[in-house]
């Protein structure tokens, strides 16, 4: 407990511009309602700040309709676009140090595009040209993005592999990793399981803060160090549903359910198995690098592992902070 204490104390402190995984990322939406008339929607989460979006020239804008000002900014407006034979491009104003956006693009046919701004990214162009790539490859860019850019989940994998010890514990705890967050997410998205976000964010953090105060304390007959594959299914469950809130925010193609759930979730494991992979050759390069010298390889272990606590301590106090107020 002390050293849960000592993570969190840590992390308040901690001069860093931590980034952390948005399960409500900004959100933009555009609309072609007419031949030359777009309607454009954004909201933002409760914590990210003054965050606007809005369609460039040729676009020009009608009107808006601008809503809870305090809490989650949003805003509705409508533009005319005079020549949509071009490109449309979306830019938005951020903080300096601007979220992830989820941006979806629905055409007068029906057709609709995806896209993810990258953090830091301010501008996205809307391609007419673009061919209607269906809905699961859609999904599947969808879901490999969001692991990619989901800092929290990427620090739990770490964790996981940290406390494995060796490749078939690594698989054993990432196999059940993966199937609990499978069916969770599966049922959230179906609307058979709900919980409100802000706690689903703060348990998230307080999931990889836990894992590193056990990484702290070293092996231990503890039910993490002679089960990890409880362990890491139980968060699994808890991640799922994590995922589940940025699909859907953006929801599923009526027709195509099932083929589009199947897709963010296959995109998400590949995401997953790529960084565990990377993960092990980073370790194979190190142990071959370090072997003449056996001490240097438990000294760069540690200050990772209290890297992590501190970081998991920041989320911790801050999503505490959002959900609590």
């Amino acid at each position: 407990m002390k050293r849960v204490l000592w993570f969190i104390w840590a992390g308040l402190f901690a001069p860093l511009p931590v980034v952390a995984d948005e399960l409500q990322p900004f959100y933009i939406e555009v609309v072609q309602t007419g031949v030359d008339v777009f309607t454009l929607d954004y909201q933002a989460a409760p914590g990210q700040g003054q965050q606007t979006a809005q369609l460039m020239p040729p676009c020009a804008l009608v009107s808006k309709d601008r809503r809870l000002p305090s809490l989650a900014p949003s805003q509705t407006s409508v533009y005319e676009c005079v020549n949509v034979s071009e490109d449309l491009v979306v830019t938005r104003s951020a903080p300096a140090v601007s979220p992830p956006a989820l941006l979806r693009f629905k055409r007068l046919s029906g057709q609709i595009d995806l896209y993810y701004l990258k953090a830091g990214d301010h501008q996205q162009t809307l391609s007419f040209g673009a061919p209607d790539q269906g809905a699961f490859v859609q999904y599947l860019a969808l879901g490999f993005d969001h692991i990619l850019i989901g800092y929290d989940h990427l620090l739990f994998i770490l964790c996981l592999v940290l406390l494995a010890g060796s490749l078939r514990r690594v698989l054993v705890m990432v196999t059940g990793f993966t199937l609990a967050h499978s069916i969770t997410l599966g049922l959230a998205v179906m609307d058979i399981l709900r919980a409100p976000i802000a706690l689903i964010e703060l348990l998230i953090a307080l999931s990889v803060l836990l894992l590193a105060v056990e990484l702290a304390k070293g092996p231990r007959e503890t039910l993490t160090h002679r089960h990890p594959i409880v362990v890491s299914s139980l968060f699994g469950l808890l991640h799922g549903l994590g995922f589940a809130a940025a699909l859907t925010q953006i929801g599923l193609p009526s027709a195509d359910v099932a083929w589009a759930l199947l897709a963010f979730n296959v995109g998400v494991e590949l995401g997953q198995v790529l960084f565990v992979t990377a993960l092990l050759a980073i370790a194979v390069v190190v142990q071959r690098a370090t072997q003449p010298y056996p001490n240097i390889s438990g000294a760069l272990r540690q200050p990772l592992i209290y890297g992590i606590g501190i970081i998991s301590g920041y989320w911790v106090m801050a999503r505490a902070d959002t959900w609590f107020y």
